[in-house]
């Protein structure tokens, strides 16, 4: 899960080729690796990990923790038996199984060497879900249809109208979070009892934000009423942006913009839930990394895998994006100072500006100026990525959905 990214084609693969296939997973290449696992000859008994990564991945967790803990029981070698391990408690939490996933967070920690760099943070995850483990999974139900507007928020971002135990809030609309999180003033307001828990949340600025957890009874969103809804309760401070005197109040995180199936927002703000599917499936764009949706977007026929975060304003791209760029655009690089702020802070940081950027979407090119190309690739889980996707992209509309994996734009 936590691996070094790097551009590769799978279309010579010879089926049966399990090597290839666990390089694939380890690139974190995982459109590659569905597209290589759709080939017919594949026999080794390691091949049904690989399997299960990909239904895991791109929204079939039922089906990916059956073959999780099939393959788990064959015994298989140490590396692969940890990989298995983070990839089960991922597609657990997904599901809101939330002591099943600490169990197995705390078998991964068991074949997790202690000088591991990693081992910090899946500590520190399995003691977030351990303290949720007596919380039965988040539920959905659609009432009446309910017409919602969101707002434009002073961040860039959209502001989307939710109520808590009868009292009304607007929180950004944020695929980039995790959780769902409250600042401490909000959750007082929502009337929430607060949980302690001995965990940290890593904000936009890379800087750790001790934490408290709230859990909702029921949060309606629209026409849609959903229980069990976890929160991270962060400080009022950790959540200021002193530049742009904005106090961020709520967050509404990827559990609860999953649940609802199919859900966007149109230019002029019309946020839209579609209860039934409609038209052809497609092949998807979109797969989960933990609970970070990853998009395939293009440039030039290169393939690029960027994290969709709907609460970043302007898009970001990392150096390993410079594989894709043209002659000329590498040309037209400049040096700049741009500041970056979010959950914990502020931070000031020296990029290259990229002038103009098209990426393609699926069937639709979106046009990004300015955009940030940062000097040095961020580590952990994500450095295989190629950037982030913000709302500087979506700003003409999209739609989620997350039955079939797609991001679509408008």
């Amino acid at each position: 899960m936590r691996c070094l990214f790097a551009l590769a084609c799978c279309l010579s693969l010879s089926a049966g080729d399990v090597t290839e296939l666990r390089r694939l997973q380890e690139k974190n290449l995982i459109f590659q690796l569905r597209e290589a696992l759709q080939q017919p000859g594949w026999n080794d008994s390691e091949t049904r990990f690989y399997r299960a990564v990909v239904e895991g991945r791109f929204g079939q967790e039922t089906a990916a923790i059956e073959d999780l803990r099939k393959f788990l029981a064959a015994r298989p070698n140490h590396d692969l038996e940890r990989g298995a391990y983070e990839e089960l408690a991922s597609a657990l939490v997904r599901i809101g199984h939330y002591g099943e996933a600490a169990s197995a967070w705390a078998e991964a920690l068991r074949l997790t060497p202690l000088g591991d760099p990693d081992r910090a943070d899946t500590e520190n995850t399995r003691s977030l879900y351990e303290a949720l483990s007596d919380l039965p999974p988040q539920t959905l139900q659609f009432d009446q249809e309910v017409h919602i507007e969101a707002k434009r928020s002073g961040l860039g971002s959209w502001d989307v109208p939710v109520e808590v135990n009868g009292r009304r809030g607007e929180w950004i609309f944020d695929t980039g979070a995790n959780q769902s999180t409250l600042s401490e003033s909000e959750a007082a307001r929502m009337g929430l009892s607060i949980r302690n828990a001995s965990v940290y949340v890593m904000g936009s600025t890379d800087k750790k934000n001790s934490l408290r957890l709230a859990v909702a009874p029921e949060l309606r969103f629209g026409g849609a009423r959903l229980t069990n809804v976890v929160f991270l309760v962060l400080s009022d401070e950790a959540l200021y942006i002193s530049p742009l005197k904005h106090q961020i109040r709520g967050i509404l995180g990827l559990p609860v913009l999953r649940a609802l199936g199919t859900v966007g927002i149109s230019a002029e703000g019309m946020v839209r839930i579609e209860t039934k599917a409609a038209g052809e499936p497609g092949e998807p764009n979109m797969f989960f990394d933990g609970l970070s949706p990853i998009v395939e977007t293009r440039h030039v026929g290169r393939r690029l895998e960027m994290l969709l975060d709907t609460g970043a304003n302007k898009s970001t791209a990392y150096p390993s994006l410079r594989a894709a760029l043209t002659r000329d655009e590498l040309s037209g690089l400049k040096i700049k100072q741009d500041t970056s702020g979010g959950a914990g802070g502020i931070a000031q940081r020296t990029i290259n500006a990229i002038p103009a950027l098209g990426l393609e979407i699926l069937d639709r090119t979106v046009e990004l100026t300015n955009l940030a190309l940062l000097l040095k690739q961020p580590t952990g889980d994500a450095s295989y990525r190629d950037g982030v996707l913000g709302m500087d992209a979506l700003m003409g509309g999209f739609m989620l959905d997350f039955g079939r994996m797609q991001l679509r734009l408008d």
